[in-house]
């Protein structure tokens, strides 16, 4: 017989889909676990902690309601269906994750040139153009991790320092 816990991950990544539209590794930097970490959890290959659960219900703000269906195995749909403000539902979870996402990030915001400069120069391209944008920043982001995660195993500094 399966655990129904077992379903939660499953759930989880539908709730990440469908409700706050995001991608895994958006959701695994939130929880900050690898994304790979995340996609064992969600295929139910690696057993979520009961301070795993805890992080994910607390980090996307998940509703009660849709929580313990989450843990009971009950299927998300049978959520939106008993509820009588369903239709607006999915849109305010979604709604409301990304007004706490801006809150959690907005001293970054404020505090980073580089960041608001950036922000601008995507809202002044297309919107292939900003996937094309937002693809090489990854890109280079995963670039740059590779280099400290190297600096760090090897005690070099990423940046060599003034007396070199």
């Amino acid at each position: 017989m399966e655990r129904k816990d077992r379903n939660f991950g499953k759930q989880f990544k539908e709730y990440r889909e469908e409700y706050l539209e995001i991608k895994q590794l958006e959701a695994a930097e939130r929880l900050s676990i690898s994304s790979s970490a995340l996609s064992n959890y969600e295929r139910t290959d690696r057993d979520l902690t009961p301070d795993m659960l805890a992080e994910m219900k607390r980090t996307f703000d998940i509703p009660d309601d849709y929580f313990i269906a989450m843990l009971m195995g009950e299927p998300l749909r049978d959520v939106r269906s008993t509820n009588t403000k369903s239709a607006g539902k999915t849109s305010e979870i979604r709604e409301h994750y990304r007004d706490q996402f801006i809150e959690h990030h907005r001293a970054l915001l404020e505090e980073s040139n580089e960041l608001r400069e950036m922000i601008a120069i995507a809202s002044s391209l297309t919107a292939k153009q900003r996937r094309i944008y937002f693809n090489s920043m990854k890109s280079n982001i995963a670039v740059f991790k590779s280099l400290v995660a190297k600096s760090e195993q090897s005690a070099t500094p990423l940046h060599p320092s003034a007396k070199e």
